[in-house]
């Protein structure tokens, strides 16, 4: 897929660029589907483990923030010492499918310890994906339109959010027997998040 001419020269028009553009809707699969999954993971784990959900959230959440903050650095000083982008491009792909992932196989899981390492990998994930979403994106601001290019960013994932968050809220309402592949689909939904930044890929001129 390539955004023809005429797409490009809309883009142009609103102060975007085709790099800003996927790595806009790559977030909007990543991000945007993991942020409003928060709001519900706490009732898919209580359909898991009853009443043993409130700690099992949060000893997860302390996986996921310990693996992401931990492995942020280490990442940073590895790609700032990488000169081509197709590299940085390759680390983000691979950190948004490691985001999805574990959430295909949580419907397999049986006790919280599988759970925990599932949100080790997915902070695993993040710390690649913030890495190297955010360098690729510096470098790809447009000139005298970088406020306008993070506002048409934030703008995009509030309004995908409310999208992802009336899907979820509705999908969820429809019983503890769809749980399982709602849970599957949003983790196919986070790997997808790579189809755009491959698009970076073969859409843009390497350094």
């Amino acid at each position: 897929m390539r955004i023809g001419s005429e797409n490009i020269s809309l883009l142009r028009r609103f102060g975007l660029n085709k790099v800003i553009f996927y790595l806009t809707m790559s977030d909007v699969f990543t991000w945007g589907l993991y942020m409003v999954l928060n709001s519900f993971i706490g009732l898919y784990l209580a359909h898991k483990f009853g009443g043993q959900a409130i700690e099992v959230v949060g000893i997860g959440v302390a996986m996921f923030n310990f693996s992401k903050g931990f492995f942020q650095i280490p990442i940073g000083l590895l790609t700032d010492k990488i000169e081509k982008d197709r590299d940085d491009i390759f680390v983000l792909c691979v950190g948004n499918i490691m985001m999805g992932l574990p959430y295909i196989l949580l419907p397999f899981i049986t006790t919280p310890v599988f759970y925990y390492v599932a949100m080790f990998l997915v902070g695993l994930g993040a710390s690649m994906n913030l890495v190297n979403w955010r360098k690729i994106f510096a470098k790809n601001l447009v000139k005298d339109k970088e406020g306008f290019n993070y506002a048409v960013y934030d703008t995009t994932m509030s309004a995908s959010m409310v999208f992802f968050g009336l899907i979820l809220g509705y999908a969820f309402s429809l019983g503890e027997k769809w749980f399982d592949l709602i849970m599957f689909l949003i983790g196919i939904g986070i790997i997808s998040s790579g189809f755009w930044v491959v698009l970076i890929y073969f859409n843009r001129s390497k350094k």
